[in-house]
């Protein structure tokens, strides 16, 4: 097809607007693409691009304005751009990929697709390179890893960059060699290659990036890959199974299962740096992220549990249901994603919690959620108060910078259902949002995935009304979706209070005395009914 002679001319203005440092034309086009997307006579093909135009036209607009701020500050008020910077994004990328899933099967040599799907892969790099701006390292990660597994050379440099910076923040020395090593064999890759696709600015930032590593680490370590050692992934096939299946969806509480696929990484291991605290403190704060942990993961096994064991169970039989001929699906493994729905959900709560207590934000308990630690004072009307700290404010300040926290803030944008203009600032949360509504108040109803779209399109009349319905495709989908944000959250929580210990250890007088003291690993053979 013919792409509209508009969608070319605003990507040749964006680019002369950035070389001339031409700022208020910048934003002027990011706000034209974005009324253009809902504009009926540009195609799907065209509307991606107009969106992709749009986003980096906002995130170099940012760059000028705001002379490359990380993130907003209070000072700056650059919250609002970065989030329509955001939304315009993934505006894109659903575009781009809706675009490239519709034609895949009728369009494989077609040069339109070769397009759509190089402006994919430039959208997801520079997705992720906002997301991690806002702190949203690990989200970054996975953007980034579609373009590694495609050869995208952008996006393989700026993984290992991503690397650099996620082993800053990691308490782990360990894995902290790791990531070097890692990250030091892909920028080889990547400087190795002499095609266009790497840009002068990006060789040499990608060059400036091995020799910072080979001043921290010996160029003999750096330049023979990782040797990993292979460890048992259980006992059983069953273990074994698992423990791939968490491995390739990233879902370990390990950051080592966001850079590389090994057995090494096949361990839940990430916990709480250390913390010094008064010598009559209790070891509260491990004690309550011992609990989110065990949470996450047996709501991580019981989703497994019901994707993978399909046979009948013995509790479901002589449960006498009526058929309601809309092809519905029951059974206890359908309701143990549900539950582990219900429980992900309710840790974004759990971790506010820990977060008001660690950082000492003074929200009485009955008030704490995941919105309310963001802001200066909780509570209503009459009884609401002012808060110790403004933590929103506190963590873009210089001295008390914390980038894995103000990701936290930005993951709570999305799964509090930010909204921008209108638009949630990610489109997919208000699905992910009503399922969790209708499973905790009201009636959420599974259907079978190939039977029920026939079914509720040719028989109208035996759509329940009562319920919110889904396909079992669609709400698979949803939970893993739901995994993916709460393994964010509990990792982002480890690094922030990591960046904080760090910031409180400068601020202490440097004759002030600390002790350690041990804390033993709960032993697996404790654990029990």
């Amino acid at each position: 097809m013919e792409i509209n002679e508009t969608v070319h001319t605003i990507g040749f203005y964006a680019d002369k607007a950035f070389d001339d440092k031409d700022a208020k034309t910048l934003k002027q086009l990011s706000e034209d693409c974005f009324n253009w997307i809902d504009d009926e006579k540009y195609s799907v093909l065209e509307r991606g691009i107009l969106a992709y135009h749009g986003a980096t036209s906002l995130g170099n607009y940012i760059l000028l304005q705001y002379n490359g701020a990380l993130c907003y500050s209070d000072e700056e008020n650059n919250e609002e751009d970065f989030e329509m910077c955001l939304l315009l994004f993934r505006k894109s990328i659903d575009y781009l990929n809706e675009y490239s899933n519709t034609s895949d099967d009728i369009l494989n040599d077609n040069e339109d697709l070769e397009y759509c799907r190089t402006y994919l892969s430039m959208a997801h790099t520079n997705f992720a390179n906002l997301l991690q701006q806002c702190g949203r390292m690990v989200k970054s990660l996975s953007y980034l890893r579609i373009g590694l597994e495609q050869k995208f050379p952008m996006a393989i440099g700026n993984f290992a960059g991503f690397l650099i910076d996620y082993a800053y923040y990691d308490y782990d020395e360990g894995h902290q060699s790791i990531f070097a090593n890692e990250a030091y064999q892909l920028l080889r890759e990547v400087l190795e290659d002499k095609s266009e696709h790497v840009h002068e600015g990006a060789r040499v930032h990608y060059k400036r990036l091995t020799e910072d590593l080979e001043m921290y680490f010996s160029k003999d370590f750096l330049e023979k890959p990782y040797d990993f050692e292979e460890y048992s992934l259980g006992e059983s096939d069953e273990e074994i199974n698992y423990r791939k299946w968490c491995l390739k969806h990233l879902l370990f509480l390990n950051t080592l299962n966001d850079a590389v696929p090994n057995s090494v990484a096949a361990t839940d291991i990430l916990h709480l740096p250390d913390i010094v605290t008064e010598i009559d403190e209790e070891p509260r704060i491990h004690g309550l992220f011992n609990q989110i942990k065990q949470e996450y993961t047996s709501a991580r096994y019981m989703v497994y549990d019901a994707l993978y064991n399909r046979t009948p169970h013995f509790s479901d039989k002589g449960v006498y249901i009526i058929n309601t001929l809309d092809y519905p699906v029951y059974g206890i493994g359908v309701e143990k994603m549900k539950y582990a729905y219900r429980s992900l959900y309710s840790l974004f709560d759990r971790i506010a919690y820990l977060i008001n207590d660690y950082f000492g934000i003074g929200i009485k308990d009955h008030d704490v959620s995941y919105r309310s630690i963001w802001q200066k004072r909780a509570g209503r009307g009459k009884n609401s108060y002012e808060l110790n700290i403004d933590l929103k404010n506190q963590m873009t300040k210089r001295v008390t910078f914390n980038l894995p926290l103000i990701g936290l803030y930005w993951l709570c944008k999305d799964v509090g259902k930010q909204k921008v203009k209108h638009h949630y600032l990610d489109p997919a949360i208000e699905k992910l949002s009503k399922i969790r509504h209708h499973l905790e108040h009201r009636y959420l109803k599974v259907h079978d995935s190939l039977l029920f779209p026939i079914t509720k399109e040719s028989h109208e009349k035996i759509y329940d009304p009562l319920a919110y319905s889904i396909t079992l495709d669609e709400f698979k989908n949803a939970v893993m979706e739901i995994l993916t944000h709460v393994r964010e959250g509990i990792i982002l929580l480890s690094l922030a209070i990591h960046v904080e210990e760090g910031i409180k250890k400068k601020s202490r007088a440097s004759d002030q005395p600390t002790m350690s003291m041990y804390m033993d690993q709960y032993d697996d053979d404790w654990k029990q009914i």
